[in-house]
Order: structure tokens, then sequence, then C-alpha cells
């Protein structure tokens, strides 16, 4: 019976690989719409192994609050096709011999991010579901009690309102401000960012997340740019938490 011990040391010669539940996850080049890696995981049996993408295909298109009501239906057909399993949202092979280990962590790892890609092609962030919204949640569940909505004084001595700063025990702040697409939106927010920015406080970061699945100009987008750097917010789960990461150690 082949160990997850002995798989992680087969694997870690190719790609970084980490221990998990009966198995090992593999982090490969292939690249999901966010700019994430792709990650597979491999799991042991008796002279073969199943990989799998343990559901972040369907998981990187619901983090980009696309509508998934029936993974099964919807994508069933596109991973038959390519001679693979989708059970309860979970792309995988069926027991393959060890020997053909690498070349299925490449399969899986390809279709997982042709699923993801073909998801964003054809959903987006549905109408009815503001991302304002969705990025809060996402912000409030990662760094919990750290994000709240805040006032801060610009340059002008004026108050400008938040509705997610993320604060940090070594003093600074990290302003994450969602962005609608209308003209009164984007005006307020690069007002209000501008005049934050002008402070010049280095204990202070700043970016406008848009929704990039909605159509913007390219005027608009280097309107935002002047407030402060912008984020589409596809990527967003991917950016900010190595921007908080540097924030936290600053």
């Amino acid at each position: 019976m082949i160990t997850e011990f002995e798989i992680e040391r087969m694997l870690q010669k190719l790609c970084p690989v980490k221990r998990v539940d009966n198995g090992v996850r593999v982090t490969t080049q292939c690249i999901y719409p966010s700019n994430g890696l792709v990650r597979v995981t491999v799991r042991g049996g008796i002279e073969s192994v199943v990989v799998s993408d343990d559901g972040e295909a369907l998981g990187e298109a619901s983090a980009a609050g696309i509508e998934i009501r029936n993974p099964q239906k919807l994508l069933n057909g596109f991973i038959r096709q390519r001679g693979l399993v989708l059970k309860n949202g979970v792309i995988s092979t069926s027991p393959t011999k060890f020997e053909a280990v690498h070349i299925a962590i490449l399969h899986v790892a390809n279709t997982a991010k042709d699923a993801a890609n073909w998801l964003y092609e054809h959903g987006g962030v549905k109408r009815g579901q503001d991302f304002r919204k969705l990025l809060s949640e996402f912000l409030i569940s990662s760094y919990k009690e750290q994000v709240a909505e805040t006032q801060i004084f610009g340059a002008s001595n004026k108050a400008h309102r938040f509705a997610n700063v993320i604060s940090f025990a070594n003093g600074h702040k990290f302003i994450v401000d969602a962005v609608a697409n209308d003209p009164s939106s984007i005006n307020s927010r690069v007002v209000a960012n501008l005049d934050v920015r002008s402070t010049k406080d280095p204990s202070i970061e700043q970016r406008i997340v848009y929704n990039d699945a909605e159509k913007w100009s390219a005027s608009d987008l280097n309107l935002l740019q002047v407030g402060a750097t912008i984020i589409p917010y596809s990527k967003a789960r991917e950016v900010i938490p190595r921007l908080v990461e540097l924030a936290r150690t600053a």
C-alpha cells in the first residue's frame, strides 16, 4: 500500500507539496482566473491513487459571486469529456496507477483551471448580488474583529467614512474600499481616497475594489487610480491576503 509519506517524498522534487488528511496537496503551475495557483490532492490506496481538486474549481467561482445552483448538471458533461469524475462538486480521477500520477496531477489541474475559466466566462457576479456585500463578508470571515467601518481624516481635515478598514496591532490600517459603477460612487470614492492619500501617512494602505464582471470605461478606471491602486473583484481574494500580511508585518 502506498502511504502519504511515500507520495510526498516522490512528488516534492517536482513541485511544492503539503501533507493533508489521508494524502498530500500539490501546488501546480496552472493558474485560476483570480491568479491563484491550482492545487490538487493525491490520496493513496492499494497500488493506486486518486487525484482530485477537492472542490477548489467550484470554490474559485463561488468566491467571485458566481451562482452555481446545480454544479453536477452544469459541469458533468464538461468533466466527463475529459475522462474525469465530478461528484459533490469535486473533480477527480478514477483510481490510477501510481506510475501515472504525474500525468493525472497535470490533467486534473488543467481541467480544474478550465472549469473555473468556463464558469467565469458564463457567470460573473449576478444581477441582484451586491459585490460590495460579498467583499465585506469575505473580509469579515477572514479578519473578523479587525474589520470595521471607520472614519479617517484626510489632508483637508475632513473625516471620510470607509466601510472596510482592517486595523493591526502595530497601528497600521488597510482601507479596502469598494466602488459601484456609477458616477456618484466613483467620484465620492476617488475624493475620499485621494484626500486620505494626500496625508502621506505611511501607516495607511489603500485599495479600491471594482466589479470587473461589469463593463468599465478606461477613463473611469484611470480616474479610480487617482484615488488609490485598484483591484478587480475577481482577484481580490488572492491579492488582499498578500497585502494584509505586508501591512501586518510592516
